[in-house]
């Protein structure tokens, strides 16, 4: 009986390991990341320094998501595309008021996706899309 319940608890530890990794396997194809708007980031300066997003540049795997959480006093847009040029169309937050927050859709295609508030257009960042790499 003894030598049943060891097998059974060795079995149980070997599926227990391979479901606790299997998503780190899968992690660079689905990364998130977490941006927040700066605190006064509402007022000019902020730009100075490239810190009006925290952080300004965030790196994610194909299909990945950002988060843009606002913990500012004032409320902010995501906006992809740069104030020059205007939205590209890859999201568009809307206001997202303060302490709120806002997902992007699933990012599906490599590339850089530079992004900015509509509101405070001196707010910009940028978001890169990786493919994954096999090892």
């Amino acid at each position: 009986m003894k030598t049943k319940t060891i097998g059974s608890l060795i079995v149980l530890l070997a599926i227990a390991t391979t479901v606790a990794s299997a998503p780190s396997a899968f992690a660079e194809h689905s990364m998130n990341a977490v941006v927040e708007n700066a605190p006064g980031s509402g007022v000019p300066g902020c730009e100075d320094t490239n810190e009006c997003f925290l952080p300004a540049t965030v790196t994610i795997g194909v299909g990945g998501m950002v988060e843009f959480v606002n913990s500012d006093n004032a409320a902010h847009t995501s906006t992809a595309g740069t104030p020059a040029d205007g939205p590209s169309g890859a999201w568009d937050s809307s206001l997202v008021m303060v302490n709120m927050s806002y997902t992007t859709p699933a990012l599906e295609a490599a590339g850089e996706y530079p992004y900015f508030c509509m509101v405070h257009p001196w707010m910009t960042g940028l978001v890169i899309v990786e493919e994954h790499v096999e090892e």
